[in-house]
C-alpha cells in the first residue's frame, strides 16, 4: 500500500469526521472542538501534499490562536438558556449603517487595488513569504491583534451580569 496515499485518506477522513462534528454536535464546546479537529486533518492534508509552512501556519493560527479565542468567547458568553434583552431599532439601524460604510469602504479598496501582472510562475518560498508578512503586512497583523482584543472585551461585556455598575455582580443572599 502506498504511504502517502494512505496519510492523504486519514487526513482527508479526519478533516470531514471534524466538519461533521463542527456542525452535527448541540453542544457549543464540542462544535469548536470539531471544528479544530477538522483543521488539523486540514493541516494532514497540507504535509501530504509537501506544503509543510501552510500546514505549520494553519497549526499555530487557526487551530491554536482563532480556537483558543473561539473557546474563551464561549467561556465568557451568557448561557443559552437565559433570557435576552430585546433589540433596540435604533441599535439595529446603527449596525447596519456600519456595516454597509464598511463594506462600501472595502468594496472601493478592492476595486481601486492594482495587481501587478504574474510572469511566469511565482516562487512562493517561507523566507519570502516570512519577509512579506513581517515587513508589508505587519499593520494587517496588528489590527488584527486589536480585533481579538476588542472581541475578548466584548464577550467580557456580555457576560457581565451587571451592566451599570462598574464591577461584576456579587451573588445575592438565600432569605
Amino acid at each position: 500500500m502506498n504511504w502517502d496515499a494512505f496519510l492523504f485518506g486519514a487526513s482527508a477522513a479526519l478533516a470531514l469526521v471534524g466538519a461533521a462534528f463542527a456542525v452535527g454536535l448541540k453542544n457549543i464546546f464540542h462544535n469548536i472542538l470539531g471544528f479544530a479537529l477538522a483543521l488539523i486533518g486540514v493541516a494532514g492534508l497540507f504535509l501530504t501534499l509537501g506544503s509543510d509552512f501552510l500546514a505549520i501556519v494553519l497549526l499555530l493560527v487557526y487551530v491554536g490562536a482563532l480556537g483558543i479565542a473561539m473557546v474563551y468567547a464561549v467561556m465568557l458568553s451568557q448561557p443559552l438558556d437565559t433570557p435576552r434583552a430585546p433589540r433596540s431599532l435604533p441599535k439595529i439601524a446603527g449596525a447596519a449603517l456600519l456595516a454597509a460604510v464598511v463594506a462600501m469602504a472595502l468594496w472601493l479598496v478592492i476595486r481601486g487595488a492594482h495587481f501587478p501582472p504574474m510572469e511566469g510562475v511565482l516562487e512562493v518560498t517561507p523566507e519570502k513569504m516570512g519577509r512579506r508578512l513581517l515587513s508589508n503586512y505587519v499593520l494587517a497583523f496588528e489590527l488584527i491583534s486589536i480585533l481579538l482584543v476588542i472581541a475578548m472585551m466584548g464577550a467580557v461585556m456580555v457576560a457581565r451580569k451587571d451592566r451599570g455598575g462598574t464591577g461584576p455582580a456579587a451573588p445575592k443572599a438565600a432569605p
